[in-house]
């Protein structure tokens, strides 16, 4: 389903930190928002309570309880979870854990539904979550020996292709991208065009213009205005600053026009939202307007997934 997808956080490429394994880390987390960011690593997540949208290639796929997702290498994505919350455990799996044994698989499948055939496959999400909680000797090789079978297991149902040029192809686009949405942010202020981001890559606007949209699911106003609502929603919040000085530091040559999307986007007017900012919990709409996350800590990684685990063998 192609739609456009009102995000207006920074683009990022995400550099993963794999602190238990040299090329495998674990989150469990809540995510009510997380805006469009793409990175090296292979991206496996479960669903293990409540639901949230998954955006990729401006297609939206919506998950549910016990559904798993695949984000493949340099694979720009994002979540919003219309306000429900929800618990997921992802695995972030560097390419130097399996690229010695087997080809670069590109997964063409990117939602698997739950379906009790698959019940060895959740067992096994299950059982490397676990081995990687663990404080035991040795878990490490268990929980890098469950990701590669969890790898295999996909690999019979979410119809992967093996295609190396296609994986270059799109770390490429991946770091153009990084470039583009960089100067966004660090240019938002100014009175920037589609034509200082083509002479910037030496490309064509009518490139730049539809390569954004692409790999962003909007147009570069919508996505100029969001990082721009994004700066000023945070000056609102952490300062004291008049509106006029919010808009003149954020980029906005209007106070009207920032009330008006203010007003669209957190469904309230800016003064309405000053005077009651500390009973409003976040977020008010359907549609990200930032990073929202919650990460629960690796000492409660296993009373969770315990939990979780049990949950699943009753269902």
């Amino acid at each position: 389903m192609d739609l456009e997808i009102n995000k207006n956080a920074k683009t990022e490429y995400e550099i993963i930190r794999h602190t238990k394994t040299n090329s495998l880390a674990m989150l469990l987390i809540e995510i009510l928002s997380r805006s469009v960011h793409c990175h090296s690593d292979l991206e496996i997540g479960m669903l293990l309570d409540g639901n949230i949208d998954l955006v990729i290639d401006n297609e939206v796929f919506r998950l549910k309880k016990n559904d798993i997702y695949i984000v493949n290498r340099y694979q720009p994505h994002s979540f919003y979870s219309n306000k429900s919350h929800n618990k997921i455990v992802i695995f972030l799996i560097n390419h130097a854990l399996y690229k010695n044994i087997g080809p670069d698989i590109i997964y063409k499948k990117n939602h698997i539904v739950f379906n009790k055939e698959y019940n060895n496959l959740y067992k096994t999400v299950f059982e490397c979550a676990m081995c990687y909680a663990s404080d035991l000797p040795f878990t490490e090789m268990g929980a890098g020996a469950k990701a590669l079978d969890l790898i295999y297991q996909l690999s019979k149902i979410a119809n992967p292709i093996i295609d190396e040029l296609s994986t270059k192809q799109s770390r490429s686009k991946a770091k153009h991208l990084q470039r583009i949405t960089d100067y966004i942010s660090e240019h938002h202020s100014e009175n920037i065009s589609l034509s200082d981001i083509a002479q910037l890559e030496s490309l064509s606007t009518y490139y730049i213009s539809h390569f954004i949209k692409k790999m962003t699911g909007m147009n570069f106003t919508t996505y100029l205005n969001n990082i721009r609502f994004d700066h000023a929603f945070s000056l609102l919040t952490k300062t004291n600053l008049r509106i006029s000085d919010i808009c003149c530091e954020s980029g906005f040559s209007d106070s009207r026009y920032l009330n008006r999307l203010f007003k669209e986007k957190m469904g309230m007017d800016i003064q309405s939202y000053r005077k009651n900012m500390d009973k409003i919990e976040l977020p008010l709409t359907d549609q990200p307007y930032m990073t929202v996350q919650n990460h629960i800590s690796q000492s409660k990684f296993m009373s969770v997934l315990e939990r979780y685990y049990t949950e699943s063998l009753e269902e």
